[in-house]
């Protein structure tokens, strides 16, 4: 490749490269290879711009879209850890019940700062690109985990769910007269 002799040695002028001889035809392009860049057309460079950017939020809406679901990964692993501890009130049991509630909870609470960095303006000052539908449904994700946590809570009976855990808080009968 020849080097310009005005420029450093570290630059490769592989314009010559481009469209001469027989062989550039039986020799693509490699991977990322742009002519227009190649060749210094800058009249084609904005639109290669706005392709980068129209891709750009395509990328991120799809990125989005994978962090949004990311949550319901989680909840077979955690149906299965839950199964695996057993049903009996025991510390083991408790603190994977515990794990499987503040999981979900934390990550609720920390959404925007999850979604940040694909909800930013692109590089060359494009939109913003929005983000609501996926938050939902990272949302609605988390408290179907919240929601199992409940239940593995009712199941292991610790949630006062029947009449008799309310016990203490009904009046007992006065008895008019004892007999005896």
């Amino acid at each position: 490749m020849p080097l310009n002799k005005n420029e450093s040695k570290t630059y490769a002028d592989f314009t010559a490269l481009m469209g001469r001889g027989k062989q550039s035809k039986s020799v693509r392009d490699p991977h990322g290879f742009d002519a227009a860049i190649a060749s210094g057309n800058v009249a084609s460079l904005s639109t290669t711009q706005g392709r980068n950017d129209e891709a750009d939020l395509a990328l991120r809406a799809k990125k989005a879209w994978e962090v949004a679901m990311s949550p319901g990964k989680t909840l077979p692993m955690q149906a299965f850890m839950a199964w695996m501890s057993g049903t009996g009130v025991s510390i083991f049991s408790i603190l994977i019940t515990g794990m499987i509630l503040m999981t979900p909870a934390k990550t609720i609470a920390s959404v925007q700062q999850t979604f940040a960095p694909l909800e930013r303006a692109g590089k060359s000052g494009g939109s913003k690109l929005d983000l609501t539908m996926q938050k939902a449904v990272f949302v609605a994700i988390n408290i179907a985990g919240i929601l199992f946590g409940v239940y593995r809570l009712s199941i292991m009976g610790l949630l006062p769910t029947t009449s008799s855990d309310w016990l203490a808080f009904i009046p007992s009968k006065q008895y008019v007269e004892f007999s005896g």
